[in-house]
């Protein structure tokens, strides 16, 4: 399926061909900077602050992410919780309460409501502590409760297990599965107008193996993504029906790179997708389901004490089943870094360009292009700060609708003992469009009490 994707789209790749050579020749030109920029420090190999046992919990993170359930465990070890042993197992139950001011509850450009909101977080997690192999287990609830606005309370809830299984030194495989009960953001671009928030369930497991030879490292990954709707009404009594969005997304992912010299590393990765709908025709009479497929080509940087990534360029593309949608295809790009300046900072910054689903009517795909930079301090030890910005556009294939979003957000979180901490939080979502309809603005801010054993 592969190989008559490729042909079918060699006339259209021949026409992009200069938009990617000049990726290439961007990646090029950052790749020498960085090795210039490195060996101008006089970097030492041995020395690796990210990994020292008196640097920050916080620089050690292979793949730092905006997520502020995971703040707790980023202050120093002797203010983490012990857990429970059970074995060779160790449980970690935890609790938070948050209360928390939405200054746009519905993500509104006109008739905008403000709010308080209460949210309590019971959370447990199992983690094994074998000598090979591991096997992890996360079970989280979420439950909204607005002061004035009750319609929009509700329960998100989460169940995750994943593991992993050395074959050998340099061979493992592993695997993840969850289930995740989520109502929609109001801000979203395929959000309803429903008198309710809707519904989301969603399946998701991966597979994948990794295998390290000599300087080749190898890696195949396969998910499928389960996702239903539930239909909401309106204030008015009207029906809206979301079952028409119920699809299966999978994907296959292979990839490999070559250790060209140390600290540097080549690299390419193959994907191919297939979203299914449900219904072959949704409540407009359009055939929503599509396949694709991503090649992308670039480096992976691992330079003691400086940075460590990926920067891949290549091309995408999405064939729709309807004739009457225009198929998006074009560059891709992927890249994040994560730069250590001290021992007690972490920078990432990211730039990804791809190809997104989305329901929205007259429209068969988002096209998004985002950049973000994440900054996390580690201002004591039991004190940690972050910051982060991001801006994408969302471009809608076929209506030409541009969506602008630019969000930013400053937290954090003091750990009082290892049983105990309080966080804090503030972040500004704006958004412009082509279409008034769809702009709006919402600010939010939170206080966080948490206890964990």
């Amino acid at each position: 399926m592969v190989c008559e994707a490729f042909t079918m789209y060699a006339g259209t790749i021949y026409k992009d061909c200069r938009q990617i050579a000049l990726a290439l020749a961007v990646l090029g030109t950052v790749s020498s900077a960085s090795l210039a920029f490195a060996q101008t420090l006089n970097v030492q190999q041995e020395e690796d602050p990210r990994r020292a046992n008196n640097a920050a919990r916080i620089t050690k993170e292979v793949s730092p992410s905006d997520s502020g359930t995971d703040d707790k465990e980023r202050v120093q070890a002797s203010y983490q919780p012990k857990g429970i042993a059970l074995g060779s197992f160790i449980l970690f139950p935890a609790i938070e309460n948050e209360v928390l001011f939405n200054s746009n509850i519905y993500s509104t450009r006109d008739n905008v409501k403000a709010d308080i909101v209460d949210k309590v977080m019971p959370e447990i997690k199992l983690r094994s502590r074998f000598s090979e192999h591991a096997v992890n287990f996360t079970a989280r609830a979420e439950q909204f409760l607005y002061r004035t606005h009750d319609a929009e309370n509700h329960l998100d809830a989460n169940i995750m297990a994943d593991g992993r299984y050395d074959l050998s030194r340099d061979w493992e495989a592993n695997g993840l599965l969850s289930f995740n009960r989520s109502y929609e953001d109001r801000g979203s671009p395929d959000a309803v107008a429903g008198e309710h928030p809707t519904l989301t369930n969603t399946y998701f497991t991966r597979l994948g193996s990794k295998q390290r030879s000599g300087r080749m490292t190898y890696a195949a990954v396969l998910t499928l993504d389960r996702r239903l709707y539930g239909d909401v009404s309106t204030s008015t009594g009207t029906a809206i029906n979301n079952s028409d969005r119920n699809r299966i997304e999978s994907e296959g992912t292979v990839s490999a790179s070559y250790e060209l010299f140390p600290g540097y590393a080549a690299v390419a990765e193959l994907s191919a997708n297939r979203r299914h709908y449900d219904d072959r025709r949704d409540d407009l009479g359009f055939e929503r389901s599509s396949w694709g497929y991503a090649a992308r080509t670039g480096v992976s940087v691992d330079l003691s004490q400086l940075v460590r990534g990926d920067f891949t360029v290549g091309y995408m593309a999405q064939d729709y089943e309807d004739s009457r949608f225009t198929d998006p295809h074009g560059l891709s790009v992927r890249a994040s870094f994560n730069w250590t300046p001290s021992k007690l900072t972490v920078v990432v910054p990211s730039l990804e360009r791809s190809i997104q689903e989305t329901t929205a009517s007259q429209t068969s795909a988002l096209v998004r292009t985002s950049a973000g930079l994440l900054v996390r301090h580690e201002l004591e030890r039991n004190i940690v700060l972050t910051a982060s910005g991001k801006v994408f556009n969302d471009y809608y294939e076929g209506t030409r609708q541009s969506n602008w979003t630019y969000e930013a957000r400053l937290r954090g979180i003091w750990a009082l003992a290892p049983e105990y901490y309080v966080g804090a939080e503030t972040g500004t979502r704006i958004r412009t469009s082509t279409v008034k309809s769809s702009e709006f603005t919402q600010t939010v801010m939170l206080l966080r009490l948490g206890a964990h054993l």
